[in-house]
Order: C-alpha cells, then structure tokens, then sequence
C-alpha cells in the first residue's frame, strides 16, 4: 500500500512539472519571444573577396560594423542598413565613384554606384537616346573616367541687317557744267532675318535663313548732275551746251601769237591775259571781258569750244570776234567765217 502511495505520489510531480513546462512555452510565446537561430551573411564589397560571416537576427549596419566595413557618403548596399537579416542573406555594397558629365563642351562633376554609362546618365535625368556618347552606352566606367555628350542643338534666331540705300544719279541740264547736287538724302533700311542655326557641343555648324520682314523701307540717295562738262579754257567738250543764257551769231576770223598779228604785243592779250587756245580778242563793249563762251561755227564744220574773252584787236568791232589758233596755217585753214556764240555767264 504505501508503495502504491509513492506510485501515486510520483506521477503527480511529473504532472506538475509538464504542466509547467507546457505554462511557460505558452507564455513565452504568446509574449513575442524566442531564440534566433544563426544564419550565414556573404558580404560582396566592391573589388574585394567575399566575406562570410555567422549572425542571428542583427541589422545590415551591425554586421558590417562588426566586420569593419565603413561606408562612405554615396555608398548604397542591396539591403537596408536597418533591416535584419536572417537565414542565408547577401550583402552587396555599392561604392560610389566620382564621374565627369561633359554635355556640350561644359563639365560637371557626379558621384555615382552606378556602372553602366547608360543607368549614369539615367541616374542624373539626362537623356541622351539621339546624341553622340562617349563611352559607349553599354560600357562600364571606373572611377575619374569622363562621358562626353556631344548633342545637336537648333535654335530660331532673329537678326536685325541693314539694308544699304542706293545712289540714283541723274543728269540735269539747268545746272553749271560740272555741278552735282543731292537733292535727297538716302537712308538705310532695316529688315529682320529668321534663322534657323544648328549647333553641336556648343558651336555653330550650320545657318539657314528661314524668314525676313522688312522693317523700314531704305530710301534712295538722289544726285543731280550737269550733263555738261565743266568750264575749261580751250577745252572741247563731248556736246554743245545746254545752260547758256543766249546764243548769237558773230563773224569770226583767226590769229595767232605772231608778231604778223600782234605786232610788239605779240604773246599778250590786252588785259594781260596770256595768249593761248580758247583765249578770243572781243569788241568789249559788246562781250565785256572775262565772258565764257561756246564756240563753234554756222556751218558745222568747226567747233572751237569753250571760250573767254580776254583781248582786243583794232579791226574787232561789233558782231565780231577773232579765235585764238596756235599756228598760221590753222588760222588761213580757219579764214573767215560766222559762228554761233553761246553765252554761259
């Protein structure tokens, strides 16, 4: 009996203890507890073997203490620095490296963890599906290395010109001979230009002219000029006169500077004038000395041109004249004749 009793008695420990057991894992986990079990975390590192590390529930930033890795401003890893990491996890971390973005001929400096030339690019928003690249968009930089961008550009430019006025030249046969008048002043005009340029890393390559408005119209220069050539001694012009006050007809001979024909005078003028081509001997109180004249003769055959009076002769009166000829046998070839005076005073 008292074995039985100690049977008894026995059973109910176990009873006890199990149920105790049993109490304290209910509670345990109905409070969020238990025990972490130890997983293996590969590390990759940038240019660096793999590491392999044991570690139960701790966070990315606690096992890459642990194991001495510093990141640097930039750097990135595949996992959150904060996020635990259980089981067989991997942890890749992202070196960030300095580039150059050169865009156009301007360089800019980016940190980046990216390698391919296309997701840097991507990374800081330029897009570059239709310029030229290089590297190419499918290679791999390293750090320090430069993408250039070369990309054509088009702009519309407007461009204010000048429109240069012209010179209108016309005769008019009321002025002196030899005169030029400006009887309008020109003016430059002014038109806008539309083009279109293009450019590629930042320079001009090509201008096409797309557009123009005038602005303001140029207005032409207007000179008035003498059809006739100016006064000269002696001189034979191209064409009669057309500014003379009156025309009349005289009776001309000829003399030379001879002293057959001027005696002691001979090589001066009675006014001092000196004797040459063109230099005519006048009734003075018909052609008053110092007038300019036209000369040529009735008949057509002669045309002495422009005249001045500037001597006398004994025989001169009136209607008359004697022309000045440099030799004899002009002056018997020349005779007597009537010519037609054009006064141009």
């Amino acid at each position: 009996m008292f074995t039985r009793l100690m049977r008894k008695l026995n059973l109910s420990a176990h009873n006890l203890i199990a149920a105790a057991l049993s109490a304290t894992l209910v509670a345990a986990v109905g409070s969020g507890f238990a025990y972490a079990t130890p997983g293996t975390v590969t590390i990759y590192d940038s240019g660096s073997a793999p590491i392999t590390v044991k570690t139960a529930g701790a966070s990315v930033q606690t096992v890459l203490s642990k194991q001495g890795i510093q990141l640097n401003e930039g750097d990135k890893t595949s996992i959150a620095l904060n996020q635990k990491v259980s089981g067989d996890s991997v942890i890749e971390i992202y070196r960030a490296m300095p580039v150059t973005i050169t865009l156009n001929g301007v360089s800019t400096q980016y940190t980046t963890t990216k390698k391919l030339v296309a997701d840097v690019l991507a990374e800081i928003g330029i897009t570059a599906e239709e310029d030229q690249v290089t590297p190419r968009m499918t290679d791999v930089i390293e750090s320090g290395d430069e993408i250039v961008i070369n990309r054509e550009d088009s702009q519309i430019v407007a461009v204010s010109e000048v429109i240069p006025y012209n010179t209108v030249e016309r005769a008019n046969a009321s002025l002196a001979p030899g005169e030029r008048v400006v009887v309008q002043s020109g003016a430059d005009g002014e038109r806008e230009i539309t083009y279109s340029i293009k450019y590629s890393d930042g320079a001009e390559v090509s201008r096409q002219r797309i557009g123009e408005v005038v602005l303001a119209e140029p207005t032409d220069e207007i000179i008035e000029y003498s059809p006739q050539e100016p006064f000269e001694v002696g001189k034979i012009p191209a064409s009669r006169p057309t500014n003379y006050s009156k025309m009349e007809v005289f009776e001309a001979t000829a003399y030379d500077a001879s002293p057959a024909d001027n005696g002691p005078w001979a090589g001066v003028t009675s006014t001092g004038m000196k004797m040459g081509y063109g230099v005519i001997a006048v009734d003075p109180s018909v052609i008053p000395y110092g007038t300019r004249m036209y000369i040529e003769s009735c008949d057509g055959k002669y045309v002495y041109g422009y005249a001045i009076a500037g001597d006398c002769g004994g025989a001169i009166k009136g209607h008359r004249v004697d022309l000045f000829y440099w030799s004899r046998s002009q002056c018997y070839e020349f005779g007597r004749r009537n010519v037609n005076i054009y006064f141009l005073d």
